[in-house]
């Protein structure tokens, strides 16, 4: 993992240094990457592998961005060229989630992430017989629930690099499990697939 952070694609990370609520947990970050997702009649073996493949592109940013593409194929793409969806900026991995045809279905998405958590919070606090407001106060209060451009914890959030807070989330069993992330997770990144990026990049 530290070799992977010295590369320019995770620089972004040395920005959340003055966001104190979003410190990443790189020890989570790897254990929930390698979370296989289930898989049964209606998420088959192929959408979970298409959906693993996917996450961890989302992670690397390796998804073949217009930016990328004018890296590799010189011969095939001009410098010139603009986002195909709103044709005013330049299609790079943060702007997939910035662009102004797509930006309000991925703040949607976010939220339906967060409201999947927080059910789950309640569901294993109903079971658990404890109070779960005490940790979704926490957990709402991050600064990552919002895209925004100068908001890289959103960002840190979709790339899949989890903050210290979602620690004790998934390894405090009164609190939740991680199966109960694995499957907000699966619906959080399947959601993202089923928007213009699926037929774009997979």
């Amino acid at each position: 993992m530290c070799d992977l952070l010295q590369l320019t694609r995770f620089q972004f990370t040395s920005l959340l240094s003055f966001n104190i609520d979003y410190i990443v947990d790189w020890a989570l970050t790897w254990f929930t990457l390698k979370l296989e997702p289930s898989h049964d009649a209606f998420f088959t073996f192929e959408h979970a592998s298409r959906h693993r493949t996917f996450k961890f592109k989302l992670f690397l940013d390796e998804l073949p961005t217009l930016e990328k593409l004018k890296r590799a194929r010189l011969d095939l793409y001009l410098d010139e060229l603009t986002c195909r969806s709103c044709i005013d900026r330049m299609e790079d991995l943060m702007h997939l989630f910035m662009c102004k045809k797509c930006h309000l279905h991925m703040q949607q998405i976010l939220q339906s992430y967060q409201n999947h958590l927080i059910s789950k919070i309640q569901e294993a606090g109903k079971l658990a017989d404890i109070d779960p407001t005490p940790f979704i106060t926490k957990l709402t209060s991050l600064s990552c629930w919002s895209f925004s451009s100068t908001n890289w914890s959103s960002y840190a959030l979709v790339r899949g690099c989890l903050p210290k807070l979602f620690v004790d989330l998934l390894v405090h069993p009164k609190k939740f499990c991680v199966e109960g992330y694995r499957c907000c997770s699966q619906q959080f990144y399947s959601k993202i697939q089923k928007t213009n990026l699926e037929s774009t990049f997979l």
